[in-house]
């Protein structure tokens, strides 16, 4: 590990690992938030497998595949990076493109048309390129879209949309706005080195990584003082 880990690009085990976490993960957040509100439905836990896979496998491709194939395209001449040939970047690419789309038609079709929207926004959120969109709060919104997109794949699948009420809408909001500015802040430190290590943005980084708790707090207060 030592050596490769500070690395940037798509072969860094650290690029590997992050992905994993926020692609892979943030979708189990929102799968599993929303049997909660099943469960009160039906009195019974009912979980809709396919789509726990499905979204978490589209995440974790979206966040490593998708986003560092084009992110490492355009940084190939511009930075050296632990990644693979560019014709092997392109391949991948468009792998990436044909396996998200069949994830997001396929589950559009059993749980409703807001799946393909909410699959297009966390797309275009993964366009974090130098000279294509370039911005930190970019894979923010890609994560916050992961725990609306799979919270709606399970109520949807059950057809419990108009169901589940109000609240719970508002705590999966509150929810995914935690996933927005821990990635935010993290994704901020992480490009320290391209603010020449600037103080300021090294704090703000951390505020805005420590606000997301406030949103979780919020979560719980919610749910369990709103009567």
């Amino acid at each position: 590990m030592r050596g490769t880990i500070e690395k940037k690009g798509m072969l860094s085990p650290f690029t590997i690992f992050t992905s994993i976490i926020t692609g892979g993960f943030f979708p189990l957040l929102g799968s599993f938030f929303a049997l909660g509100f099943i469960e009160k439905i039906y009195g019974t836990v009912k979980v809709y497998w396919t789509g726990v896979i499905l979204t978490s496998i589209g995440g974790f491709i979206a966040h490593y595949v998708l986003a560092h194939t084009i992110h490492d395209l355009f940084h190939y001449e511009i930075e050296p990076r632990k990644t693979f040939s560019k014709r092997m970047l392109k391949i991948l690419l468009v792998i990436s493109l044909i396996l998200l789309l069949s994830i997001a038609f396929y589950l559009t079709y059993y749980c409703g048309w807001p799946v393909l929207v909410f699959s297009i926004i966390g797309g275009i959120a993964c366009l974090y390129a130098e000279g294509l969109l370039h911005h930190e709060s970019q894979m923010a919104f890609g994560a916050m879209f992961l725990v609306i997109g799979s919270f709606y794949v399970q109520i949807g699948y059950f057809n419990k949309v108009m169901e589940i009420g109000l609240k719970a809408w508002i705590e999966t909001i509150l929810l995914s706005l935690f996933a927005f500015f821990s990635q935010y802040g993290w994704l901020l430190f992480y490009r320290l080195d391209d603010y020449g290590w600037d103080a300021k943005k090294r704090n703000e980084s951390i505020l805005l990584t420590k606000v997301g708790l406030i949103f979780l707090v919020m979560v719980f207060a919610v749910h369990y003082l709103w009567i």
